[in-house]
C-alpha cells in the first residue's frame, strides 16, 4: 500500500511542480564558508564569479505581491510591486548534519563513477559481497567515526543504514525531482526518488524512497531493502527562529546461506563445467535470515536573541534538539540448522534484540566574525536494549532489559581567519556508567597558492557496545553476559597535504586500547571420528595490549586532453605484540598492506555537446590478508587467520554518458573473472 501511495504521489509531483532546468550544469562546487551546524544555512549571496553569474531563465519564482517592508528571499522591498525574480544555480542547496553546504550537481566526473553503487559512496575501503545489498569486507578503518554511545551492533547491516549525517535537507526557489535506477543481480532493481518542494522561500520539504530487490547468484541469497524518509526546513519571516525535521523508517533484509559447503567449494575452484553456475552449488544455510529495521524522529530548532541585520555571522542563539530512535535486529531460521551449534530450546529459532534511545540536547550559540563561535550544550540521553524471547521458553536467571542514561557537558569552538580554520569540541560524560568522552582539535590553513595543510588530533574515551557486553540466542554458544570489559580509549593524529594539481597525500594514526572484537574458534576434534565439528562460533575477546594502526593515502587526478588519469593509493601497517605468530599478517586486526585503485579514462563532448561521454577502466587490487569472516546470525564479522584473500587484479569497463541533467552509467563489472581463475567469491 505504502509503494502505491508513494508512486501516485510522485506521479502527481512530477505533472505539477517539475522544473526543467535548461542550463549547462557546472562542477561540482562546496561552500565551505557557511558554517556547518546552522541549522538553515543562509542563502549565499549573488557574487561576481562565473559560478553564480550562470542564468536558469528557466527556474523563476512565482509572482507575488509583496507587502512595503516584507522580506523576499531576504532582501527588502521598500514599495509593493510584482517580482518575477531569476533563480541561480546557487541558491539550489543541499546542507547535512555537520557537513558543509553543497550546490546541487549533475555533472559527470571520475568520483561520480566511484560513488554510482548500492551506497551511493566511495567503495575503496569497502570489499562488497557477491550479491548488492549484503555486507562488505573492510580493506581500512577509522575507528573515530560514528556515535560514541553504546550501539546494538549487527554492524554488517549499517552499511545502508541512513543515519543522522546522511539525511539530506534541501532549500530551492523551485521544485525539482532527483531519479536513481540501478540493475541489480538477477530479478531485481534498486531504485532512489527525491522529490523537494518549497510554499514559500522559508519553508522546504523533500519526500524520498528507496527501494532495492536482488535475488543474487547463490542459493537463498536474497537482499532487500526499503528506506521512506520525509525532511522540513523552516524559518521564520525575521529570520530569527529556524527548525529543521525529519523522519525516516527503513529496513534491510538478506537471505542468509552461510557460504557453499566444503565441497562444493574445491568443484566451483577446479573449474568444473558443470559447476561454474553458482545456483546450483550447495550452502550451510538454505532457510535462515536477518533483518534490521528502524525509525527514527529527529527536530532540531533554534531562536535568535540577538541577531545582527548587517552580518548574519553575528547572534546569540538558543536552541534545542531531540531524536528518539528504535531499532530492531532479527535472526530466524525455521530449520533449526546446526551451523552454530546446539540450541538452547527445542523450538524454531527466533533471536531478537532492540535497541532504542530518547536524546535531549540544549545548547546555545555565540557567533561573533572576528571572535569566532562559541557552542555550549546539555546532553541527555536514554539508552534501552533488550531481547525479545519466544514465550515457550523457561524462565531466564539473566536480565533481557537494559537501560542506561548518560548525561553529557560539550561545547565547540570555530575560528576563520584569511584561510585559517581552527575548531576545538569537547564532550565529557557527566552522569552515568558508561561514558561517551571526546576532545579534538583540528586546524586547516590555504596558503596564496591554494595548497593546503590540515591536521587533527583525537582523543576518545567510550563504552564497548552493547552486543560485546551482553547477548542472547538460542544457540548455547550464543549467549554471554559480561560485565568487566574495560573501556576502550582512540588516539588519533592524522595530517593532510592537498594540492589543486599534485593531489593530495595524508597520514593517520590510530592507537587503541582494550580494542574489542568477535573472535572465530574451532571445536575441538571429535575423539571417535577424529574431525571437529562443521560449525561456527564466536567469542567476545578484549585485547589485552594496546595496538597502532598506520595508513598513509595519496590520491591524484592528472588530465592530458580528453585522457585523465585517476589514482588512489594507500599503505597500512598494524603493529602489536599480542596474538602474533610466524606469520606477521595474523595480528588483532587485519587489512591489506597496500591497496591501489586507478582508472584511465577519456572524456569529450558529441553532436554538438548535446551529450557528454566519458569512457575508462578502472583497476582495483590489494594485497593478500586474513579478511574477517562474515557471521550471519550476528549480523557481524569476526577476525580469523586461517584463510587468505587478495592479491588478485579485479578490473572494471565503464562507458558514461550525460544528456542535459540526465547520467547514464554502463559498466561491466570484473571483466578479467574468466582470465584468473575460479578462487574469488566477492
Amino acid at each position: 500500500m505504502l509503494r502505491r501511495l508513494l508512486s501516485v504521489t510522485f506521479f502527481l509531483f512530477t505533472l505539477t511542480t517539475w522544473a526543467q532546468i535548461e542550463e549547462e550544469p557546472i562542477a561540482e562546487k562546496v561552500v565551505t564558508d557557511v558554517p556547518a551546524d546552522e541549522v538553515i544555512p543562509p542563502r549565499l549571496k549573488t557574487s561576481t564569479n562565473t559560478f553564480s553569474e550562470k542564468k536558469l531563465d528557466s527556474l523563476r519564482f512565482p509572482k507575488d505581491s509583496i507587502s512595503k517592508k516584507k522580506k523576499f528571499l531576504f532582501e527588502e522591498k521598500e514599495d509593493e510591486e510584482e517580482v518575477d525574480t531569476i533563480a541561480t544555480i546557487d541558491m539550489y542547496q543541499i546542507f547535512q548534519q555537520g557537513k558543509a553546504v553543497a550546490i546541487i550537481d549533475t555533472s559527470l566526473t571520475v568520483q561520480k563513477e566511484y560513488k554510482n553503487n548500492y551506497l551511493r559512496r566511495d567503495y575503496f575501503e569497502l570489499l562488497p559481497f557477491v550479491n548488492m545489498g549484503h555486507a562488505f569486507n573492510r580493506l581500512g578503518y577509522n575507528f573515530t567515526k560514528g556515535s560514541h554511545l553504546p550501539q546494538m551492533g549487527a554492524k554488517s547491516k549499517h552499511y545502508a543504514f541512513l543515519e543522522i549525517e546522511d539525511i539530506k535537507y534541501y532549500r530551492i526557489p523551485t521544485p525539482i525531482t532527483e531519479l536513481f535506477f540501478r540493475t541489480t543481480m538477477e530479478q531485481g532493481q534498486l531504485s532512489d526518488a527525491v522529490i523537494s518542494v518549497n510554499t514559500s522561500p522559508r519553508f522546504n520539504m523533500a519526500i524520498a524512497y528507496r527501494g532495492m530487490r536482488s535475488l543474487g547468484k547463490y542459493v537463498n541469497q536474497r537482499s532487500n531493502s526499503e528506506a521512506f524518509r520525509v525532511a522540513m526546513t523552516y524559518q521564520s519571516t525575521n529570520e530569527r527562529y529556524q527548525a529543521k525535521f525529519h523522519y525516516i523508517s527503513q529496513e534491510i533484509g538478506n537471505q542468509e546461506n552461510g557460504g557453499i559447503t566444503d565441497e562444493e567449494k574445491g568443484l566451483f575452484e577446479s573449474g568444473d563445467p558443470d559447476f561454474l553456475e553458482r545456483s546450483v552449488l550447495d550452502v550451510k544455510l538454505r532457510s535462515a535470515e536477518n533483518t534490521l529495521k528502524g525509525k527514527r524522529s529527529f527536530l532540531e530548532h533554534s531562536y535568535a536573541l540577538v541577531s545582527s541585520n548587517k552580518d548574519s555571522t553575528a547572534y546569540w542563539k538558543v536552541g534545542h534538539q531531540i531524536m528518539n530512535e528504535t531499532k530492531t535486529y532479527l535472526y530466524s531460521d525455521p530449520s533449526n540448522s546446526e551451523y552454530f551449534g546446539s540450541l538452547v530450546y527445542n523450538i524454531n529459532v527466533k533471536d531478537e534484540n532492540r535497541w532504542a534511545i530518547l536524546k535531549n540536547r540544549i545548547e546555545t550559540k555565540l557567533s561573533n566574525p572576528s571572535l569566532g563561535q562559541l557552542n555550549a550544550a546539555i546532553e541527555y540521553s536514554t539508552i534501552d536494549y533488550f531481547f525479545e524471547l519466544p514465550e515457550e521458553t523457561p524462565e531466564e536467571t539473566w536480565p533481557t532489559r537494559y537501560r542506561e542514561a548518560q548525561s553529557f557537558l560539550n561545547a565547540d569552538y570555530v575560528f576563520k581567519w584569511r584561510g585559517f580554520d581552527l575548531i576545538a569540541y569537547f564532550n565529557k560524560t557527566i552522569t552515568g556508567d558508561r561514558l561517551s568522552d571526546e576532545l579534538s582539535v583540528k586546524s586547516k590553513i590555504v596558503f596564496p597558492n591554494q595548497v593546503s595543510f590540515d591536521a587533527k588530533a583525537l582523543l576518545i574515551n567510550k563504552s564497548p557496545d552493547f552486543n560485546f557486553s551482553r547477548y542472547r540466542s538460542n544457540y548455547l554458544n550464543y549467549n554471554w553476559n559480561l560485565t568487566e570489559l574495560k573501556n576502550i580509549t582512540i588516539t588519533s593524529l592524522e595530517a593532510t597535504l592537498s594540492h589543486p594539481s599534485w593531489g593530495s597525500i595524508s597520514a593517520h594514526v590510530q592507537r587503541l586500547e582494550n580494542h574489542t572484537f568477535y573472535n572465530q574458534f574451532f571445536p575441538a576434534v571429535d575423539a571417535e571420528t577424529g574431525v571437529a565439528p562443521d560449525i561456527m562460533l564466536a567469542q567476545v575477546i578484549q585485547a589485552q595490549k594496546p595496538l597502532t594502526y598506520l595508513k598513509a593515502r595519496y590520491t591524484s587526478h592528472y588530465a592530458l586532453g580528453k585522457f585523465a588519469l585517476t589514482t588512489t593509493a594507500q599503505y597500512q601497517k598494524v603493529t602489536s605484540d599480542e596474538l602474533q605468530s610466524t606469520d606477521a599478517r595474523v595480528n588483532i586486526l587485519h587489512v591489506p598492506e597496500w591497496n591501489v585503485r586507478s582508472t584511465l579514462s577519456f572524456s569529450t563532448d558529441l553532436f554538438k555537446k548535446a551529450l557528454f561521454i566519458q569512457a575508462g577502466v578502472t583497476g582495483h587490487y590489494f594485497t593478500r590478508f586474513y579478511a574477517d569472516q562474515y557471521n550471519p546470525l550476528l549480523g557481524d564479522f569476526m577476525r580469523q587467520d586461517r584463510t587468505l584473500i587478495g592479491d588478485y587484479p579485479r578490473i572494471d569497463a565503464f562507458v558514461n554518458g550525460r544528456v542535459d541533467k540526465t547520467r547514464i552509467y554502463i559498466k561491466y563489472e570484473h571483466a578479467n573473472s574468466t582470465l584468473t581463475g575460479y578462487d574469488y567469491y566477492s
